[in-house]
């Protein structure tokens, strides 16, 4: 019987999935790798839980033993998370693993100034060129951040000050992203090579963001575009730092991502990177993702860090 390994297992993302295999199959067999075993159950008669570490390939090369179908939950090292992407893919063609599933970024090409799609795109690059069969899923902005990490604060404030001048975005759900996750991991010999955009059902300016937060949050939030500097300047007093570290503690927002990273994905939207909408979603799973003012209704009151929990 097929094994699949979910690389990154502890995360929010990796245990929606995990409860949607379980969901359709109680007794899959699934692997549950994760560099902190002890926060996640095996919740199933064919589950395991194994350690592993993208930075310790000893380590992840008995994790992956036995697998079929990998999915590579990209890691938060910016700038280190290539050479561990790396690693997770030796380890895989090692254990014998014949797909990969991994979690991009929306607007992957040449030229996006986004730090993280720079990482991203090296590591889809190396996918391609490892010989495994692969699905790239290019996730657009979490809705759930536009809710928690932009638009709650704005809301407290009256307004939202971002470098992302008057660019457009397609925000999705996390539920969306982890059912097409899951639709594929079942069967990924349908999705061999496919490189998908995964986006919600609108694509929505920041006037138009700001405005359903207006609507949804009960306050009227004003939208300014400011320069990379003013931006990084504002993360700088209040304390976030400009290189990520694994150890740094989460934001008030309930975030571990460091300013240079928060920046230049502004960047990107600002010039048009993330100016996508696909119907992926609906085509993957058989059902249109939700929009984004049902996402913000639902999470609103909801801290980033405990969405999972409460969704």
């Amino acid at each position: 019987m097929t094994q699949i390994v979910i690389s990154g297992a502890s995360g929010d993302l990796a245990r929606r999935v995990t409860q949607g295999l379980l969901e359709r199959a109680p007794l899959c067999n699934l692997t549950l790798v994760t560099r902190s075993p002890e926060a996640i159950e095996a919740g199933g008669p064919n589950v395991s839980v194994r350690t592993g570490d993208y930075e310790k390939p000893e380590l992840l090369d008995e994790a992956y033993h036995g697998g079929d179908i990998l999915f590579l939950i990209s890691g938060l090292n910016l700038g280190r998370r290539t050479t561990e992407h790396r690693n997770a893919i030796r380890a895989a063609e090692k254990a014998g693993i014949r797909h990969i599933v991994y979690t991009s970024v929306g607007g992957v090409q040449p030229g996006n100034p986004a730090l993280s799609a720079i990482d991203h795109y090296q590591t889809e690059l190396d996918l391609r060129a490892s010989g495994l069969s692969y699905t790239i899923l290019r996730n657009a902005l979490y809705a759930e951040i536009v809710s928690a990490i932009w638009l709650a604060p704005a809301a407290r404030d009256g307004v939202l000050e971002m470098a992302t001048g008057h660019g457009s975005l397609a925000p999705v759900s996390k539920v969306d992203v982890a059912r097409c996750a899951t639709a594929i991991l079942a069967d990924p010999a349908d999705h061999d090579g496919a490189v998908y955009e995964i986006t919600g059902p609108e694509l929505l300016s920041m006037d138009d963001i700001v405005r359903l937060g207006s609507e949804v949050f009960g306050t009227e939030i004003a939208y300014k575009p400011v320069s990379e500097e003013e931006r990084l300047r504002f993360f700088d007093s209040v304390g976030l730092p400009r290189t990520y570290d694994p150890n740094m503690p989460p934001s008030a927002e309930g975030h571990m991502w460091a300013s240079d990273e928060l920046v230049s994905a502004d960047l990107a939207v600002a010039q048009g990177y993330q100016a996508l909408l696909s119907g992926h979603v609906e085509q993957i799973t058989g059902e249109a993702p939700a929009p984004l003012r049902s996402v913000l209704e639902k999470v609103k009151d909801t801290p980033y860090d405990r969405i999972g929990s409460a969704s």
